[in-house]
């Protein structure tokens, strides 16, 4: 798939939010990209009335094009504000990984947008797909009000805590900008409903931070009703608690069939490596489960935030 990295921008000028969406900063996850590419034809086609300004923007361009998660590492585990000076102290020459030159280029990127413009508040919305199937969409809000409000306005689980158990995460890096930002994850990479998804998420988000009325959104009350569908008999706010990290060689190998939101329990195979099985430490859902050959997280494990529980 050959992208360019800004999918659109549309703005008539108003005052109103600056709201900036991310696809594909994993290579394999192409459907926040079809996404955007709905959303910015409509606008374009329509040309509805507008507040702010509103604007796409394609992560990993090399792993896109090539489908893969990364070239040669994760790119949505980079944004440390150590490595963040690193970047922006070299040059492009004396950057010697494929990830480091696509942080570069998108630091460049943000920093333009965000310095010229007069729009507030600032959001960012970075979009995701994973390996496992079947399950259920999900946000992931950082612990602001604004954030937690457009997470959980999607009508699927929003879940807290992330920056508690991931770090170099661009929610981690954009929320020290001082801009709202939350995830969406949508489904299984290469599911069609993944997209109809994604386009929802951007088309509810728009709504909720007043760029468009109601009105101007094609098919507004089915985009509703499609999260809140799917995720009606799952909590509606839940928490990270545990994160399974893998790393290269260990041979990690996910046992078949588990899904999002899936109930395990303690003591539970979930899966193995070279040292044996890998036993769930706690009760709680599974989130995330790998099927892939690239990644540096095995799973997750959470719960409802109304169980007292201490995040590790």
């Amino acid at each position: 798939m050959k992208v360019k990295r800004l999918l659109g921008r549309y703005t008539q000028e108003q005052d109103g939010p600056l709201f900036v969406g991310m696809g594909g900063i994993h290579g394999n996850e192409h459907a926040g990209i079809l996404a955007f590419n709905r959303v910015f034809e409509h606008l374009e086609k329509t040309n509805p009335p507008f507040k702010g300004e509103f604007v796409g923007v394609a992560g990993n361009l090399p792993a896109i094009e090539q489908k893969r998660r990364f070239i040669d590492t994760d790119l949505n585990r980079q944004w440390t504000d150590e490595k963040i000076s690193f970047i922006n102290a070299e040059t492009r020459r004396n950057l010697k990984s494929s990830e480091a030159l696509q942080q570069k280029e998108l630091l460049i990127l943000f920093n333009r947008i965000l310095q010229t413009s007069n729009y507030h508040p600032m959001v960012l919305l970075d979009m995701h797909t994973t390996s496992a199937k079947g399950g259920v969409p999900f946000s992931i809000a950082n612990n602001t009000e604004l954030s937690k409000s457009l997470a959980t306005n999607l009508g699927a689980p929003a879940i807290l805590g992330v920056d508690k158990i991931i770090s170099g995460t661009t929610l981690n890096y954009f929320t020290k900008l001082g801009m709202c930002a939350f995830g969406f994850e949508a489904g299984q990479h290469d599911n069609p409903q993944s997209v109809d998804r994604m386009e929802a998420a951007l088309w509810l988000t728009l709504e909720k931070l007043g760029c468009l009325d109601v009105s101007e959104i094609p098919n507004y009350s089915e985009h509703r009703n499609l999260l809140h569908e799917l995720c009606k008999e799952i909590p509606g706010l839940v928490e990270f608690t545990y994160r399974h990290a893998i790393h290269e060689g260990v041979n990690f190998v996910m046992k078949p069939g588990f899904k999002n939101f899936q109930p395990i329990v303690k003591g539970q195979v979930l899966a193995e490596d070279n040292s044996g099985p890998i036993l769930a430490e706690q009760d709680g859902m599974i989130l995330m489960p790998l099927y892939q050959k690239q990644g540096e997280d095995g799973f997750f494990v959470i719960r409802p935030v109304n169980e007292e529980v201490e995040i590790s």
